[in-house]
């Protein structure tokens, strides 16, 4: 196993090393940048991710308008910014976020959905009076968010007669850029 570097000069040049060379090389590189008084602001591992997933524990039936839906089954929180208490997701830092969600209703079932940031309205989803065994249904949000901001799922229009719990209705979101 070789890595291969390209030089240019008066012309091209190709060196090739061992991988414990080449990670050799890399720390002179950044030995020689920090001397001068130049470090990176970053490095080329994830680190400061900001996501969060989580499911309904249980079905909810008759959920009155207006209701924050409290997604329960936490499966990943990195940033701490989901409470599955109040349902709703602080952003922990500027940034653009994206958010998904998802429910499942069953015949006769009618659910409105909407997707709300500090208390305003910015995607609905909808299933009217269902006529299949079960229909699924998601909606997306994409927005810059300033720390603090929260986002949350609620119902609205009418009474959500049946959403289905488990991995069937979730709620998930990640900062995808810094502002």
């Amino acid at each position: 196993l070789t890595f291969t570097v390209l030089l240019h000069l008066h012309k091209e040049t190709v060196e090739t090393t061992s991988p414990s060379q080449f990670i050799d090389d890399i720390k002179g590189y950044r030995s020689a940048c920090k001397s001068i008084g130049w470090e990176p602001k970053k490095d080329c591992t994830a680190y400061d991710v900001v996501a969060f997933h989580a499911n309904l524990k249980s079905h909810l039936t008759n959920t009155p308008i207006n209701t924050t839906i409290k997604f329960e089954n936490v499966r990943l929180n990195n940033g701490e910014g989901y409470d599955q208490a109040t349902g709703m997701f602080t952003a922990p830092e500027d940034g653009v976020y994206s958010f998904a969600w998802s429910f499942l209703s069953k015949k006769g079932g009618t659910v409105y959905i909407a997707a709300v940031v500090d208390n305003v309205d910015h995607v609905y989803t909808c299933i009217h009076n269902q006529q299949s065994q079960y229909i699924s249904t998601s909606g997306n949000l994409l927005y810059e968010l300033n720390k603090g901001t929260r986002v949350w799922i609620r119902t609205l229009y009418s009474p959500a007669t049946f959403i289905h719990g488990g991995f069937y209705t979730y709620f998930s979101g990640s900062k995808i850029s810094s502002i």
